[in-house]
């Protein structure tokens, strides 16, 4: 019953706030996904790690659902205007103990796509290759492009989950979370799925004329992340 509740607090939230998903945004990322027109709003994210300072920024879209993560790590104070290199997260680990030069940018790419019914279905592209530039950046704001090939991956919903309703449900108030203004605090990860297994098969996401803008400077947008 609690659960239900929240939820309904949720939906009321989402309808007297107008943090529902609009047609144009302020703050945004496009790209083209396989040649396939994707613009949705973004936000900047507090993501917990330790080593690294780090600009992480998502764009999300709900039913179906389609995300895009920008994440960007570093060792130095501050980042700069300028075009970084796309890692493999798989290489994240290795790459940042080379800290000969301190100035350098780790930046990952990410993209998730609901494909099936609800939700139990996922086609992932993982960060692998390509290049993202800032154009603009300042404090509370960051604007610039990028291009990416990602390692395509798939999520297959588990037969338990659909057999049970836990997965439906699950997905559900995912979805009643999202639509209330939460964005990204629903996943842990770009390829956090609940109720899924990663299947063996893969393929290829290109991410082309992709641009973004996020400015979290108003405290509205600060309570949201």
């Amino acid at each position: 019953m609690k659960r239900i509740r929240l939820l309904a607090m949720l939906l009321l939230f989402a309808g007297f706030s107008g943090l529902s998903v609009a047609q144009e945004f302020t703050n945004y990322i496009s790209c083209k996904v396989d040649g396939k027109e994707y613009k949705a709003e973004a936000r900047r994210l507090k993501i917990p790690v330790r080593g690294f300072e780090y600009l992480a920024i998502a764009s999300f879209q709900v039913s179906p659902d389609v995300q895009v993560w920008i994440r960007l790590y570093y060792f130095s104070d501050s980042l700069k205007p300028g075009t970084y290199q796309i890692f493999d997260e798989n290489d994240l680990e290795s790459e940042s103990k080379k800290k000969a030069d301190m100035a350098r940018v780790w930046a990952l790419v990410d993209y998730t796509e609901e494909t099936k019914g609800l939700g139990h279905a996922f086609h992932d592209g993982e960060s692998l290759s390509g290049t993202v530039t800032i154009e603009k950046i300042t404090p509370s704001s960051v604007e610039g492009s990028f291009e990416a090939t990602l390692r395509g991956v798939y999520y297959k919903k588990r037969a338990v989950a659909t057999m049970t309703g836990s997965g439906i449900k699950a997905n559900l108030e995912r979805k009643a979370f999202t639509k209330a203004g939460a964005g990204m605090l629903v996943n842990a990860g770009p390829h956090d799925h609940d109720n899924t297994r990663k299947s063996d098969e893969t393929d290829t996401i290109v991410l082309s004329e992709g641009r973004f803008f996020v400015d979290w400077s108003k405290p509205e947008k600060e309570e949201q992340e």
